[in-house]
């Protein structure tokens, strides 16, 4: 008898998950890794090893699954629960194996786009004139700049890391899904612009998120606003850079 033993692979992927305990609470996580034997997920509570819960793994139609809890970890403000899955039908099976193939197949495709960017934005001119008006692309600058970003009605703590004046990579321990929007200040000045999320990455190193965000604009006066403003951090870091 043959086995394909890939499928059993835990590959790195970050997508949602709705914990549901045997006393009727539930949870949002976020998967680390996922396989089709089992899944390391990042939560906001503890469960004990050898307890019971149901996990409903993607998006609203998503798999869901009995598991048992093998190991929790704690990770900052957060655990890290390492999780068995009961025995699966082989139907059960295939669409786990599917729905982690899409998603290696979905981080694959938003790091080329991630990186296609990054080459545009490093060969484009840094101003472009176009019929419609006016077209500008800047290399990304790193800010390391804490900020609140709200997502729907609530502001979340994040730290923006790098930012363009076509968008900005923002570190944060919110779980968020790619096509999200939210609304994010500026660093030095009274802006926020909105966002729709493009890729979301897992950091190993602390669990926490790094998401690639492009601006939505307003209009063009705040286009050039905040085009502007990311042109004098560029000029402020150039000047503090070594000579």
């Amino acid at each position: 008898m043959t086995t394909n033993r890939r499928r059993y692979f835990r590959q790195p992927v970050a997508l949602p998950v709705r914990v549901r305990l045997l006393d009727g609470s539930s949870w949002q996580a976020v998967t680390l890794d996922l396989s089709v034997r089992g899944t390391r997920l990042l939560a906001p509570d503890a469960l004990p090893a050898g307890s019971k819960a149901k996990l409903t793994i993607g998006a609203a139609k998503g798999v869901t699954v009995r598991a048992e809890v093998r190991g929790v970890r704690s990770v900052a403000d957060r655990f890290e629960i390492h999780l068995s899955f009961d025995a699966l039908a082989p139907a059960l099976e295939e669409i786990l194996y599917r729905e982690v193939r899409a998603a290696e197949r979905r981080a694959l495709r938003e790091r080329s786009e991630a990186r296609s960017e990054r080459l545009a934005l490093e060969t484009s001119p840094p101003v472009t004139a176009t019929r419609g008006g006016e077209r500008r692309r800047s290399r990304r600058v790193r800010v390391e700049a804490s900020a609140r970003m709200r997502v729907g009605t609530a502001y979340v703590g994040a730290k923006i890391l790098d930012i363009s004046s076509g968008g900005a990579k923002v570190r944060l321990a919110q779980v968020m899904r790619v096509g999200e929007r939210v609304i994010l200040p500026i660093p030095g000045c009274d802006d926020e612009v909105r966002a729709v999320v493009r890729s979301v990455r897992v950091r190993a190193k602390d669990l926490h998120f790094e998401i690639g965000v492009r601006f939505e604009f307003a209009d063009v006066h705040q286009a050039r606003t905040v085009r502007a403003q990311i042109a004098e951090l560029r000029r402020a870091a150039e000047a503090l850079a070594p000579a």
